[in-house]
């Protein structure tokens, strides 16, 4: 995926048994870029794409990608679209969902523990000396790896907030379309999303980037928090807005 992800595990049960998980859990993804990446030339997606494969020669992850894409369509009001201006593009809801299928294989190995998919997080158990997981959200000025240096908030992971995703054009620039368009949307500058699980928090994080204050709207009354930042001011603070519920530590 062409990204950094990062694994901590709170009280494995062995050294051993920690690189197992973890070869296991890269692999999964490995496997989930083979088939969905758009990078990819000979990928099942880019071979769907280019109408080389029917949706049936491909595995049956493909079918449920693609039909979870459409229900969140349907959910997010339209914000969300993997019918792109080239193509079928799932790349909004497929890394919270390969990650949440690769996590199986940190299940038993430790009390608890953190993936970090590139600023995308999903935690799980409860931590030996029963503090929640504390994540920064980037700056989106920052581009690269922030290494805990400069946030717009912090925000405590654990419980019902399990699932914390931050779309925008910082990193990869303005590669999220407007469905209503088809245009790169520039409705917000970064959206930040919590939810229980990490396809609820990536798919609306990448919808109200995508449709802007109404997606916000309509996240909120999914049940989804979400924290956005609107603009950034002359003085290089940020206007922003954020749900009833977004939990913040700042």
């Amino acid at each position: 995926m062409a990204m950094p992800f990062r694994i901590a595990l709170d009280e494995p049960t062995s050294d051993s048994d920690a690189h197992a998980a973890v070869a296991t859990f890269h692999a999964e993804l490995e496997w989930a870029d083979g088939v969905f990446s758009l990078w990819t030339e000979d990928s099942t997606m880019s071979r769907f794409n280019r109408g080389e494969l029917a949706i049936d020669d491909g595995p049956p992850e493909l079918l449920e990608v693609l039909q979870t894409c459409e229900w969140y369509r349907g959910a997010t009001g339209g914000a969300f679209d993997a019918r792109g201006p080239v193509g079928l593009d799932p790349t909004g809801l497929v890394k919270g969902w390969a990650v949440a299928r690769a996590v199986r294989a940190l299940a038993g190995v430790a009390s608890a523990w953190m993936v970090d998919a590139s600023g995308d997080v999903l935690v799980s158990g409860s931590r030996a000396d029963a503090s929640p997981w504390r994540v920064g959200i980037a700056d989106p000025a920052v581009k690269g790896d922030p290494n805990g240096m400069a946030t717009v908030d912090v925000v405590d992971l654990g419980g019902e907030h399990r699932a914390l995703a931050t779309s925008g054009a910082s990193q990869r620039g303005a590669h999220i379309w407007d469905p209503a368009t088809g245009e790169a949307a520039h409705h917000v500058v970064q959206a930040s999303a919590i939810a229980t699980g990490l396809v609820d928090a990536d798919v609306w994080a990448t919808a109200i980037v995508a449709g802007g204050m109404e997606a916000f709207r309509a996240a909120a009354a999914y049940g989804v928090e979400a924290l956005v930042v609107l603009r950034r001011r002359d003085d290089g603070a940020y206007d922003s807005v954020s749900t009833a519920g977004w939990p913040s530590r700042a």
